[in-house]
């Protein structure tokens, strides 16, 4: 390409200049798709959360009285209700407390479980290591609400919650306390086995770059094996463990089901159940507020460890001269760690399941004696509702759920191809990190503030878009754009890795854009769009979160139905409902694994 010195030029020829400039790039695909990017993400993602924010300095239908002046008008009346109001303790105060608490308490402790699965499968010579590793990520692949409803069969006692024996009272005599079955040890438990799997992973990774030499070196020197950890090993795998961090707290700071199911039978109430409630009493601008309070503390999550991360000394450990890599000897401790270890990666991977598979087989919930079995609930009628394999009801959740997964998952995934294009050829430009922070941005709103966030938006027509709450639609683009992220990592991660040479030549012989997306770009990044699909599909399947304030009875899926089961008081129909998702995941991620030869949480653990 030939420079041109500007200031050589007339001013008719600096405008015949920038004109060619201008047509070039309008004529570029990578260009005009990712300035589309920008506009529609800035639209479905940015003024939502605008939206949100005017909304909760605006007088809401239903509380014109209560505010004293009309809809529509600007009031801090919301503000003042939620933070210093007489109500703003059980509002917001307390479940703000609890959140906090629930939140950092998990991440620490899901952190803790990854760092030391990962340093004994990684660094140790510990047997049985590819069998833990494998299911160790089983917990994460499971609805975390599974592992919610598992825990009160386990520990539940008649006092509380569905009012029925759980399996230590059935089968020891022994009353678990309250605390023990429901409250913020459960809660904290819960969270921290479905989400230890991002730790292990990002921690896995980390422990197998680090170069041996350096910690034999300190080995030799006297330096004893803790203060090698402390000093070395943690220090070089920081950056990691910050992306756990973000993963895991972000993930959890508004996840509903957990909450949900453990918390609201002994009213332990955290921010996202306190929206939840406020949204279905009609208390909109109270819900509002709490879900930017949500966005809030997942955006300062991240921001404060992005400067701790900024400011740390940085460590080289690849130095082209070949690593060396040796394993720490475990000596007589070798088996006895790998048994334990191995019971605990297989009790909190299989006896959820087994729990659930179990419990919605009993005709009496809290008998678990073989003479109160039955399939009553799978495909038999008892008091006016028909077993789940035979019920209509449950038949459509299953189809909205499985053509939600679906369609969500084909146009996440494509859409991530594209994304991953114009990021991966514009890379370094304005526009391309644009596209690519913004289609990130859907990561760090929890899953409840989301639904909130497109309830508002989509409740009433917006120009030429007509009210879509109620229909299929709104679910359908809120899981679209919640699932950008997944999408969106795996296609960059794939267009990272194909050379712009093959589609020049491609370009150079008359190949139109779509042809060569089609015919060369598709089939290069197939791996990519197989994890972006798998990735969504299986998210969508399993989401209780986003839609539970979203869906309707026509709309309904599996896990909101799970929900109303639970509040009914219907819990072998939740069971069973909860086991087939179960088996959905798992089979599709097993198949993913297969298909593509990967771990299908590597692609966007890996952010």
């Amino acid at each position: 390409m030939v420079s041109v010195n500007q200031h050589t030029l007339t001013p008719a020829e600096r405008r015949l200049y920038w004109k060619n400039k201008t047509l070039q790039l309008l004529r570029s695909p990578r260009f005009v798709m990712g300035w589309i990017f920008v506009i529609v993400f800035a639209y479905l993602i940015l003024v939502p959360l605008g939206d949100i924010i005017i909304s909760t300095f605006q007088v809401q239908e239903g509380d014109a009285r209560r505010v004293g002046a009309e809809v529509g008008e600007w009031t801090m009346y919301y503000w003042e209700r939620t933070l210093t109001g007489p109500l703003s303790q059980r509002i917001f105060w307390e479940p703000l407390r609890n959140t906090l608490f629930i939140t950092f308490s998990y991440t620490a402790l899901a952190m803790l479980i990854g760092i030391a699965l990962a340093w004994l499968i990684v660094k140790t010579d510990m047997p049985f290591r590819k069998f833990i590793g494998v299911v160790a990520i089983i917990p994460y692949i499971l609805p975390s609400w599974t592992l919610a409803l598992a825990w009160t069969t386990l520990f539940g006692n008649h006092r509380v919650g569905v009012g029925a024996a759980g399996v230590i009272q059935n089968f020891f005599g022994v009353v678990p306390p309250d605390w023990l079955g429901y409250g913020p040890l459960p809660i904290i438990s819960v969270l921290s086995i479905n989400y230890f799997a991002y730790t292990f992973l990002l921690a896995s990774s980390a422990f197998a770059t680090i170069d041996s030499r350096l910690e034999e070196a300190a080995m030799l020197h006297g330096i004893p094996q803790r203060t090698i950890m402390r000093s070395i090993t943690l220090p070089i795998i920081l950056p990691a463990l910050g992306s756990a961090f973000i993963l895991t707290f972000a993930k959890g700071i508004g996840t509903f089901g957990v909450p949900a199911f453990l918390g609201i039978p002994v009213r332990y109430n955290v921010v996202a159940t306190s929206l939840y409630q406020a949204a279905g009493m009609g208390r909109f601008g109270d819900a509002f507020a709490l879900t930017l309070i949500l966005v809030l503390m997942a955006a300062l999550a991240i921001f404060m460890n992005n400067v701790l991360i900024g400011k740390r000394k940085q460590f080289t450990t690849m130095t082209g001269k070949g690593s060396s890599y040796r394993r720490v000897p475990l000596g007589k401790y070798r088996y006895p760690v790998a048994f334990s270890v191995s019971a605990f990666v297989g009790i909190t991977a299989f006896l959820p399941i087994l729990l659930l598979v179990w419990q919605s087989f009993q005709l009496n919930l809290g008998d678990f004696s073989v003479s109160n079995l039955t399939l009553t609930y799978w495909t038999g009628y008892i008091d006016g509702m028909e077993g789940i394999l035979v019920s209509s009801r449950v038949r459509g959740a299953a189809w909205n759920s499985f053509r939600f997964g679906l369609i969500v998952a084909t146009s996440t995934a494509f859409v991530g191809i594209l994304i991953g294009y114009v990021v991966a050829k514009g890379r370094g430009t304005l526009q391309a990190k644009l596209v690519e922070q913004m289609s990130f941005i859907p990561y760090v709103i929890p899953g409840i503030a989301f639904g909130a966030i497109y309830l508002t938006m989509f409740a009433q027509p917006r120009g030429p878009i007509p009210a879509l709450y109620g229909t299929i639609w709104i679910v359908i683009l809120a899981f679209c754009v919640n699932r950008l992220p997944f999408a969106s990592r795996s296609g960059i991660a794939a267009m990272m890795q194909i050379g712009g040479s093959l589609e020049e030549a491609a370009e150079m012989h008359g190949a139109g854009f779509w042809t060569r997306i089609r015919r060369i770009m598709f089939p290069l990044s197939k791996k990519g769009f197989l994890t972006g699909f798998i990735l969504s599909f299986i998210s969508t399947i399993k989401d209780l979160s986003l839609v539970i304030l979203l869906v309707t009875p026509q709309t309904m899926v599996l896990t909101a139905l799970t929900f109303g089961y639970i509040e009914m008081g219907r819990r072998q129909f939740a069971d069973a409902i909860g086991v087939v998702i179960v088996i959905l995941v798992l089979g599709c991620t097993f198949l993913a694994q297969w298909i593509t030869k990967t771990n299908p949480l590597q692609g966007f653990g890996d952010r």
